[in-house]
């Protein structure tokens, strides 16, 4: 009973923390992009937009790979890996809004590439939910 208590307690904190992560993640993206729109956007064009979307996901990645080599607590690396491959995969999922398909097998390749280096690290449970947190938002905004 105690270890079921402890599994629940445990995915419930990365849920909570990674929809917090989430909402951190897209609350700065925004903040960059309102900074980008008054600073860089004198001729009214956007061009910065696709970089910017695309470029906060690969930040958000490196990051995330940064935060898992330190000692912070695991449900906090999962959260940020959450956090980090939704920010990426919405990036590249609306800047190729016009493939879908080809979106989906980016989507799909980030997400086995992620399960593929926790197996590897041979990560807890919750790394690996985590993945699917991050595919379920992913796929809601998207």
């Amino acid at each position: 009973m105690n270890k079921k208590s402890g599994v629940i307690k445990e995915g419930i904190l990365v849920t909570i923390a990674s929809l917090l992560t989430l909402a951190v993640a897209f609350m700065l993206y925004f903040l960059i992009f309102m900074i980008f729109e008054t600073v860089a956007n004198q001729d009214g064009s956007y061009g910065f937009v696709s970089l910017l979307r695309v470029g906060y996901g690969i930040i958000w990645l490196g990051l995330c790979l940064i935060v898992y080599r330190t000692t912070i607590n695991d449900l906090l690396k999962a959260s940020v890996l959450a956090a980090s491959l939704t920010t990426f995969m919405v990036g590249i999922g609306v800047q190729m809004y016009e493939s879908p398909i080809v979106v989906g097998l980016i989507l799909l390749l980030v997400a086995a590439t992620s399960v593929f280096l926790l197996h590897k690290t041979k990560q807890k449970w919750y790394h690996y939910y985590a993945v699917v947190i991050a595919i379920i938002a992913a796929l809601f905004y998207l």
